[in-house]
């Protein structure tokens, strides 16, 4: 099935995302990134019109990513579960979308002079703040960083080409990555991980 012109650009700007997070704005070029997605320089700036319109690209959708998650988790707030559908979603975004995920992590890397830097910062700590409360101690807030770093790094090996095979069926690796990150949050009622033999 052919893909539309918006799912073409929706690719593209999560690769973008990825080696935007990966690399820095100013050491990222748009030779780099029409390489990894399989274009032409030239086709890439047809579509996006130069290096500065994609990363405000990436930055909107981040923004947007950010805030559907946000909208789920106070659409579920009063459930049991909240924490483990919310942990859900993040998952499937992540496996979706992993350089957007991966460029909301980047928030937590060390200062920089990036363009869009507050933008991205502020997107991080939005999604920290989804997932525990604001004013909680530096640990706890520790532990979120560090699920949502396993989550990135599980989501970016199921689109790498590696020597060590390490991509797992989706339907398996969701619950897996739900209760790995529910276990390193401390969340009540996840069930333990069961990795298949």
């Amino acid at each position: 099935m052919r893909q539309s012109a918006a799912e073409i650009d929706y690719a593209i700007i999560d690769v973008a995302a990825g080696i935007f997070a990966t690399h820095g704005f100013a050491h990222t070029s748009v030779q780099q990134i029409a390489d990894a997605v399989g274009y032409s320089k030239p086709g890439l700036l047809h579509r996006f019109g130069s290096k500065d319109a994609l990363h405000k690209a990436v930055l909107d959708e981040v923004a947007e990513t950010v805030q559907e998650i946000i909208g789920h988790a106070v659409a579920h707030s009063d459930r049991p579960d909240q924490m483990t559908s919310l942990l859900e979603l993040i998952v499937r975004k992540a496996l979706d979308r992993p350089g957007m995920i991966r460029m909301m992590v980047a928030a937590w890397q060390p200062g920089s002079e990036e363009p869009g830097v507050e933008a991205i910062q502020a997107a991080g700590y939005r999604l920290v703040d989804a997932l525990d409360h604001p004013l909680r101690s530096p640990a706890e807030r520790l532990r979120v960083v560090l699920a949502l770093e396993m989550v990135v790094t599980a989501a970016v090996t199921q689109h790498s080409a590696l020597d060590m095979d390490l991509h797992v069926d989706r339907e398996e690796l969701v619950p897996l990555l739900v209760s790995l990150a529910g276990h390193v949050l401390g969340v009540q009622g996840v069930e333990p991980p069961v990795v298949a033999r």
